[in-house]
């Protein structure tokens, strides 16, 4: 899963330094050949720029998953993640090699899989310490309604009264300024990932899943790789989107609604619609087995050159003026 190491402490073990937010066999299937060592296409709308590589080269980020706080096992998420992404892989293999949908056993742990997969990457992370932070907000405003309730609280928290830093007239003021922020370390977030995938699941589970094949293999990846569409100008999550999709690999996405309506056709338009979400949800970067993939532009244009792709222009052709927004 891993490519670069260091040398850890007197066990001279090799740690992982190089964590994949999205799983390099995940990324094998859009490739040419399929393969971890294939060549694949990123491209970055952030940076505004396309390179080639290969999965075992892409979607990482150095560290990512590695645990600061005393732990005697640093790497220990990026371990279990590696081992979760053996079990997938053959799945993923199968599925893109014979164009079917997924058998019973397999569907349920390509659903554990998403759940997994959506609360990993890197936008899992603001979004799960906003959740917190507007809950804190919440609780410290019944706190600091005067002293006695902020005293109250002090005392059902366990924290001294005359620990420095939380008197209420200080307290008070960095409410007010905006000042009281707060962070978190890896540790905290993988806990709230993989609560998050505990409360995802049973949403995945009930909706009718179904796939749609590229015999071509034009699907496209991205870094946001479970796609929920829905009523617009509202939140949507895994419980209210009219349908959720997910890319298999180039030649097979699955299909999760509400009722069964079956799968869709995957023609020419289908595929490149189907690509364009991708782009729109995507936090930064498309993976794709050629540089000139297809998608429709704000417009509903058929395009193949991504210099084209502008998120402002479909925002501002879009009704109401800006995309739907997703949450768990």
């Amino acid at each position: 899963m891993s490519a670069e190491v260091e040398r850890v402490g007197d066990t001279q073990q090799p740690e992982p330094r190089r964590h994949h937010f999205v799983p390099a066999c995940w990324l094998a299937g859009f490739t040419e050949s399929g393969d971890k060592d294939g060549e694949l296409w990123v491209t970055d709308f952030s940076r505004g720029r396309q390179w080639q590589t290969n999965p075992e080269k892409a979607g990482v980020i150095k560290d990512f998953y590695r645990i600061d706080e005393p732990n005697p096992d640093p790497v220990i998420i990026e371990k279990a993640l590696s081992k979760i992404e053996d079990e997938i892989a053959p799945v993923f293999k199968a599925l893109d090699r014979e164009r079917r949908e997924p058998f019973k056993d397999e569907l349920d742990a390509l659903l554990h899989f998403m759940a997994i997969q959506w609360v990993r990457i890197p936008a899992f992370r603001p979004f799960a310490l906003g959740v917190l932070k507007s809950i804190n907000r919440e609780i410290l405003h019944r706190g600091l309604k005067n002293r006695e309730s902020w005293a109250a609280m002090l005392g059902e928290a366990g924290i001294a009264a005359d620990t420095p830093g939380v008197e209420y007239e200080r307290v008070c003021e960095a409410e007010r300024s905006g000042k009281f922020e707060l962070s978190a370390g890896t540790a905290w977030y993988m806990q709230q990932a993989f609560n998050g995938v505990d409360q995802i699941l049973p949403s995945l589970r009930k909706r009718h899943w179904s796939a749609a094949f590229s015999e071509t293999g034009s699907f496209i990846a991205c870094d946001g790789p479970v796609i929920m569409e829905g009523p617009k100008e509202q939140w949507i999550g895994f419980g209210n989107a009219d349908f959720i999709s997910y890319a298999v690999s180039r030649h097979v996405t699955l299909y999760g609604t509400l009722g069964d309506v079956g799968p869709p056709f995957a023609n020419r338009k289908h595929i490149a619609g189907i690509n364009t979400l991708a782009m729109l949800r995507a936090d930064q970067q498309v993976f794709s087995h050629r540089a000139d993939f297809c998608f429709l532009d704000e417009m509903r244009k058929h395009q193949t050159d991504w210099k084209l792709y502008s998120y402002e222009k479909f925002k501002t052709v879009a009704a109401g003026g800006s995309a739907p927004k997703q949450s768990s």
